[in-house]
């Protein structure tokens, strides 16, 4: 099964447009990655879409941590919910800036003190990817991890560490692979459930996964100006539940980003 993230997004904004009315987001961006700036308009379009004021700052590749910093600070006064936009460039420390993010206002859940709460299971929201994930697997029958057992490639703070962690809260087993992993296939051949983030295009083919699978492909890489996954199309053929990049774990992240601003700006919000 091939899943629809459109249909998904669509039925969530319409659950949030009455709740989300009169809220803001700023989106903070740093630089002019391609990728980056294609989620920033699909994120202020959501938003507008549903009576959520969006306003985007953007800086300058060169700028410091200090004045991130103190931009951070600033606009975070004025607004429900505040994003930085990753990934940053290379001489800030993304850390200390996410680590300015106000705790009632961290929506992606990206600074230290949110993603430990999360670890521990005691933060009101999820991360949004990892949400998105949770949404594709209660909406397919997926309820019970237990006994599964499930590989995430790439380590990444925004796709596989917080799903590895949630997934092994769940119950099931999990294998974290990264670039010190050569060979994939001993693992992705062996998996219920593989996830991907790694940002290498089709690094993940149809011969190294196994009958009945799911497969969320939750990667982003540009290639030659088209948005494309790291796993091959071919896989759906094999797999259970397939969402292939683009238009599933994009477009239902987004929403989930809307979701976590109701439920922080707005605590007690019935769902």
């Amino acid at each position: 099964m091939i899943i629809d993230g459109n249909k998904i997004n669509g039925e969530i904004k319409e659950n949030l447009r009455e709740r989300a009315k009169g809220l803001s987001l700023a989106i903070i961006w740093v630089g002019d990655d391609s990728v980056s700036a294609k989620y920033v308009e699909k994120k202020k379009l959501f938003g507008e879409d549903i009576g959520v004021h969006v306003e985007i700052f953007k800086y300058s590749a060169g700028i410091f941590t200090s004045e991130l910093i103190e931009e951070i600070k600033s606009i975070s006064k004025d607004h429900s919910g505040i994003i930085v936009q990753l990934p940053l460039p290379k001489q800030i420390d993304s850390a200390m800036a996410l680590s300015m993010i106000p705790a009632d206002k961290d929506v992606d859940l990206l600074s230290d003190w949110a993603y430990q709460k999360f670890v521990e299971g005691k933060s009101p929201i999820l991360p949004p990817v990892v949400a998105s994930i949770k949404e594709i697997f209660e909406r397919n029958g997926v309820n019970d991890l237990h006994g599964l057992h499930a590989v995430i490639v790439g380590r990444g703070k925004l796709v596989g560490k917080p799903a590895a962690v949630w997934l092994a809260n769940q119950g099931a087993s999990v294998d974290l692979l990264g670039r010190d992993t050569i060979d994939l296939s001993p693992f992705t051949k062996k998996a219920d459930i593989i996830i991907a983030g790694a940002g290498v295009p089709n690094l993940i083919k149809l011969d190294m996964v196994c009958d009945g699978v799911i497969v969320i492909d939750a990667a982003t890489s540009d290639a030659s100006g088209k948005i494309v996954g790291d796993v091959d199309p071919a896989v759906a053929d094999k797999a259970r539940i397939f969402s292939p990049v683009p238009g599933v774990v994009g477009p239902i992240t987004v929403a989930m980003l809307f979701k976590n601003l109701v439920t922080l700006a707005r605590p007690g919000t019935k769902w």
